[in-house]
């Protein structure tokens, strides 16, 4: 069993700047538009790297993890989802990660698709309690329910309420306002039938409801035919 220390930590952080990738880093900076420090290690890496933390010692190395670059936070939510853990215990460090250390969309989108282990067999459980980042102050929470909601419930018992949900979040944020396009253009390719009932009554600002739209024109899981007739719903 491993037994984090501030000092064990310390050469643990030390090795990841040794797997560092100069030219994606770089590449990676451009596309996360983010505010902290880039170390240029790719998602496999990290999620194996996680998955073997989860295992010996999560729970310690989530109590000395650090929070000065992008990937240390994304590590952070990544061995959370892994822990071999009750679904209870996983929740308090879920909201830690979302309200405190996500603050890019790849925080958000890499973690969501994460979750499916950690929370099966409480997939109502988890679906009413992300109900609160949806309500939060916080943009990336706000897009974090969005995901989690796209990655884990666009399904026939879920997707009346995840509709209702997206339809209901009015932001100015840039990403909160992409993601909902993006949930949008997957339940139109997913439950078209679902989708043609809720285009007839939206409550979508201009912006947000042209981008589904453009969402579901660039989907090759889109007819031809819809995408035509989309096209003749942009505002």
């Amino acid at each position: 069993m491993e037994n984090w220390t501030t000092e064990k930590y310390e050469a643990f952080r030390q090795e990841l700047f040794l797997q560092a990738e100069e030219e994606y880093k770089r590449f990676h900076e451009k596309l996360l538009c983010s505010e902290l420090p880039v170390i240029g290690l790719r998602i496999p890496f990290l999620r194996k790297t996680a998955k073997e933390i989860a295992k010996k010692d999560g729970i310690g190395f989530l109590q000395v993890c650090g929070r000065d670059t992008y990937e240390e936070r994304l590590l952070y939510g990544l061995v959370a989802a892994a822990l071999p853990a009750a679904y209870e215990k996983f929740l308090p460090y879920c909201d830690y990660y979302t309200e405190h250390l996500a603050e890019n969309w790849a925080h958000c989108d890499v973690f969501s698709s994460s979750v499916k282990k950690i929370i099966k067999g409480h997939e109502r459980e988890f679906f009413q309690y992300i109900e609160t980042y949806l309500e939060s102050e916080n943009p990336w929470a706000v897009r974090m329910g969005l995901i989690l909601m796209l990655s884990n419930y666009l399904l026939p018992e879920y997707i009346e309420e995840v509709l209702e949900r997206t339809d209901r979040i009015h932001s100015e944020h840039y990403y909160v306002r992409m993601a909902q396009a993006w949930l949008l253009a997957t339940a139109w390719a997913k439950d078209r039938e679902r989708m043609m009932d809720y285009i007839s009554h939206p409550h979508l600002d201009d912006w947000t409801w042209n981008k589904f739209i453009q969402k579901c024109c660039e989907s090759y899981r889109v007819s031809k035919e819809d995408k035509v007739f989309l096209r003749e719903l942009r505002r």
